[in-house]
């Protein structure tokens, strides 16, 4: 069968998976097949049907429970399964393959199947390693001169702080910080905290869609229609709510995002992605030098070199796992386990919920503290005596919390498990 008979025959969303052949692609995807329909939000709380679903997708160590899932996402059985294949198909037709087949054969569908999962065109976005990279492209890409004006947060993610730092350093622009509470009343408070930071020299608002520190979800619309009113440009950080939340890039309405495909839409690690809305690409400039695509082609910023072409390659399967689950299922799902603890914390002795619980506020992620014991002893307590394990995440002011995220392999049994660890602790 010819490779582009295939392509057109073997469909996940959008486009195929390449570089497999039909009874392959079959035996990668072929639990898809028992699962596909059966997601609704009737199964949020359906205990027994995520267990099966954990066995079924899921191969997951038992030494401990594992909630840091927002470090990178656990890749699923059929993920792991695709990648291990093309790294050893990669390998055998090597060069023989890179240059005669990955770009004028594969890259295409690969393309057209993320830019259908995120809602973009596809020629607006770009594969980078992390939104880390992504974002860089675009700080180091905007037009900004001496006296010009930003307006972020201490919340943001640290490497983007730092990117636009170092051009403090070296073109002499000026950074507005703001402080975002950690429990807002509501999204025009935050929206107000913004606007009021705006000057006549405002060129560019930085805005985390789901902060990394908490879990909080920022008004990013709201956000992003005030500036644009104002002509000020939004870049927003997506690292987090990419496939974690129901939404598509468009309705952020924004122009320039970065985010993380390692995170909740399961691919290796190692994958990002760039958007641009189209006719901004032109607005750009490269952070990478090259001088022969044109001005309003997404590719004048992606001069890379060599790139892992295995890992590309397994952005089909996992948008067929993500439209499998469907993202209306997978954020409740993952808002539910969320509250299953968040709610229970709040009523212990000593304990501070540091994330806000409401639907539209978080989902997976949350953070909390126990004024009662340091949060290091806390963190290695619940590893040591419970099997739970979480991570520290140092928030502004010299204040530090506890963040807890499960994803969708973790039950409601493994949270009891948490919980049971706090309640004891939060008392000592």
């Amino acid at each position: 069968m010819k490779r582009r008979t295939l392509l057109k025959q073997i469909t996940t969303g959008a486009m195929a998976l390449p570089l497999m052949g039909a009874r392959d692609f079959e035996k990668l995807t072929s639990k898809t097949k028992n699962w596909k329909g059966q997601f609704n939000l009737d199964k949020v709380k359906d205990e027994t049907f995520w267990k099966e679903f954990k066995k079924d997708h899921y191969d997951i160590s038992d030494e401990f429970i594992n909630l840091e899932n927002g470090q990178f996402g656990v890749q699923p059985k059929m993920v792991v399964d695709a990648y291990c294949e093309f790294i050893k198909k990669v390998n055998r037709e090597n060069s023989g393959y890179t240059r005669n087949h990955f770009y004028k054969e594969d890259y295409k569908p690969i393309m057209e199947t993320l830019a259908e999962f995120s809602g973009t065109g596809a020629d607006e976005i770009l594969i980078t390693r992390n939104a880390t990279e992504a974002l860089n492209i675009l700080i180091q890409g905007i037009s900004l001169k001496a006296g010009d004006e930003v307006i972020l947060h201490m919340q943001d993610y640290p490497s983007m702080i730092e990117a636009f730092q170092m051009l403090e350093k070296t073109k002499g622009i000026k950074i507005n910080k703001i402080e975002i509470p950690f429990i807002p009343e509501s999204d025009a408070e935050i929206v107000k905290l913004y606007e009021d930071a705006i000057t006549d020299k405002t060129k560019c608002i930085l805005v985390t869609h789901m902060i990394h520190l908490t879990g909080q979800v920022m008004p990013v619309k709201a956000i992003s229609d005030m500036a644009k009113k104002k002509g000020i440009d939004v870049m927003v950080d997506a690292a987090h709510s990419f496939a974690h939340l129901d939404f598509k890039i468009p309705d952020l309405g924004c122009d320039f995002v970065g985010v993380n495909l390692h995170k909740w839409f399961s691919t290796p690690l190692g994958m990002g992605m760039l958007y641009v809305k189209k006719d901004r690409i032109k607005d750009l400039s490269p952070m990478f030098g090259d001088n022969t695509k044109s001005e309003d082609s997404i590719y004048k910023l992606g001069h890379f070199g060599t790139i892992s072409a295995p890992t590309y390659l397994t952005v089909p399967i996992a948008a067929e796992f993500n439209n499998m689950i469907t993202l209306p299922v997978k954020e409740a799902r993952l808002r539910y386990l969320q509250n299953y603890w968040s709610k229970e914390i709040e009523s212990m002795p000593n304990a501070q919920m540091l994330t806000p619980t409401a639907p539209e506020r978080s989902c997976a992620i949350a953070t909390f503290k126990l004024n009662n014991m340091d949060v290091n002893k806390t963190i290695n307590r619940l590893y040591k005596d419970f099997g739970v394990f979480t991570v520290r995440r140092d928030l502004p002011g010299g204040d530090a919390g506890i963040r807890v995220t499960p994803n969708l392999y973790i039950g409601t049994n493994d949270i009891e498990k948490l919980l049971e660890g706090v309640n004891q602790i939060s008392k000592a």
